[in-house]
């Protein structure tokens, strides 16, 4: 009849031992606070007493530059399209079969060189026949003139001096067009493209060759109306190709006027008889334009300077204030500050006013870095600005350890001896 009380007074007992070993552990659970450094440093928590109080707010490690004098250059990069200096699409002024073609793709040709040839027998068929009618028109004029005055009027001979005159201008006419029969180049040049073959029908409408003249290329850019106020005409342009070769050229030309629609002005640059092999009519080219330069002017990485409601703005990593953390390591924090630009390059920004030589900026400005923010400065070899001074006590504590030694070693040689 005793035995269930009984057992309900063992398994009272076991509950009650395992409460009792766990209440100690319960105490330096993390947040729990214990009452002791004992207990806070056993529960490796945040107790009243533990350690764990001292903690501080981990700072974020930056790479720091400082304002130094360097060049700064500010270019404006385009592209386009290079294209020969001149260039024509030959065509035949009059209808007529090829007979001949003399040239083809890619040869030299010099000015008035023969081209082509076209079957002109029609056009001195009615050349031949110009030159008959007025042989015959001026006949009859020679023999009204010689016909009494009485016998012929005046009006008669003026209408027949009139047709004379008319089959002279017609006869003129024909000799210039069988003469349209050949083609020639124009100027000096490469043939590019041959249209036809020998036996083709060459028509007003069609063009026979492409001449170029390759002695020279041209690259139009169209530069916004700013930039092209301190660009001149003589001006090194320099032009990379899209393998990567680079020349220079220089501006040839200046547009006098900006185009209203897109506010720019078109400057052509022309190359040199010295370029790649690269450098041909159609190629796809980048050209990069000098605007203004400064030789060693005071300025940032340009990843420094970031903009605050429309005005630059860097982070500078100055030692915070009421700092009474033991050791010889500082502490630092990021103060938001505005500047003063002047010339802005493609890598490097001008600061005129704002910061002092040897102030620490943050190198990224827009690191996610907000004022007040803990910093830890790091130089760009990768070595932290704030471990100097440390490294330096360090150093001193090592070598007068070192002398105390050697002293210590001194004594105790002359006491054995």
């Amino acid at each position: 009849m005793h035995r269930p009380s009984l057992a309900r007074g063992h398994l009272a007992l076991a509950l009650l031992a395992v409460v009792s070993l766990g209440s100690p552990a319960c105490d330096g659970m993390p947040g729990g606070g214990g009452h002791g450094k004992g207990e806070g440093k056993r529960g490796g928590g945040r107790g009243h007493g533990g350690p764990g109080a001292e903690g501080d707010d981990e700072a974020m490690q930056v790479e720091v530059v400082r304002l130094r004098p360097g060049p700064i250059e500010r270019w404006y990069r385009s592209s386009g399209t290079l294209e020969a200096i001149r260039s024509a699409e030959l065509v035949a002024v009059q209808p007529a079969i090829i007979e001949k073609v003399l040239v083809d793709e890619g040869d030299q040709v010099d000015a008035d060189q023969l081209l082509a040839r076209l079957d002109g027998r029609a056009l001195s068929l009615q050349a031949s026949a110009a030159t008959v009618e007025l042989q015959n028109l001026e006949a009859e004029l020679r023999r009204l003139e010689s016909v009494r005055s009485d016998a012929i009027s005046q009006e008669e001979i003026d209408k027949q001096r009139y047709l004379v005159e008319q089959a002279r201008a017609n006869l003129k006419l024909s000799k210039h067009q069988a003469k349209q029969t050949v083609i020639r180049a124009p100027f000096s040049g490469t043939i590019v493209t041959r249209y036809v073959d020998e036996g083709n029908l060459a028509s007003t409408a069609t063009p026979l060759f492409h001449l170029a003249d390759l002695t020279a290329l041209e690259l139009p850019l169209h530069v916004p109306e700013k930039d092209a106020a301190t660009v001149s005409v003589g001006t090194e342009v320099e032009i990379e190709l899209v393998d990567g070769t680079t020349f220079t050229a220089k501006i040839e030309r200046r547009a006098p006027v900006v185009d209203p629609l897109t506010g720019t002005v078109k400057l052509t640059m022309r190359t040199g008889p010295e370029k790649p092999a690269g450098a041909v009519p159609g190629a796809f080219a980048r050209a990069k334009v000098l605007l203004d330069a400064r030789p060693d002017a005071p300025g940032l990485p340009r990843q420094a300077v970031f903009q605050v409601e429309g005005k630059p703005h860097v982070f500078v990593v100055v030692e915070a204030s009421g700092s009474e953390k033991p050791g010889p390591t500082k502490r630092w924090k990021a103060e938001r500050r505005e500047v003063q630009l002047g010339l802005e390059g493609t890598d490097r920004v001008e600061i005129l006013a704002g910061l002092r030589p040897e102030e620490l900026v943050v190198a990224e400005g827009n690191a996610g870095i907000t004022e007040g923010m803990p910093l830890t400065p790091v130089d760009p070899k990768g070595e932290s600005e704030s471990d100097a001074p440390a490294q330096a006590e360090i150093a001193a504590a090592e070598a007068t350890e070192t002398k105390g030694q050697a002293k210590d070693r001194t004594k105790a040689d002359a006491a054995g001896s």
